[in-house]
């Protein structure tokens, strides 16, 4: 019974380390997704400037950002899909 109890508790303290890790990754590439959208918002407004002077399609650029948006979702998805496989691996060896 001592050994089972044991168990019973290394198992809830490795559960509470991999929510802790999880909430950690999940607030890094929220952080990291929120500055990219602002690097990408603020260089969509820069060309928006610069090419209304030169009388360039608005349209364009919109769909450009668009396009560079959904690239950039895709990848911090992948980023991240990797980065929690890599760290439950990591904390299963931990565990074993």
């Amino acid at each position: 019974m001592k050994h089972r109890q044991e168990e019973d508790d290394l198992y809830r303290i490795f559960a509470r380390q991999r929510e802790e890790e999880d909430n950690r990754i999940k607030q890094e590439f929220r952080d990291e997704w929120e500055k990219e959208l602002e690097r990408l918002t603020i260089r969509f407004e820069r060309e928006l400037q610069t090419k209304r002077k030169r009388g360039e399609d608005q349209k364009v650029l919109t769909l450009k950002l668009q396009q560079e948006r959904e690239d950039l979702e895709k990848n911090m998805t992948l980023r991240r899909d990797k980065k929690k496989e890599s760290l439950t691996r990591q904390l299963l060896e931990h565990e074993r």
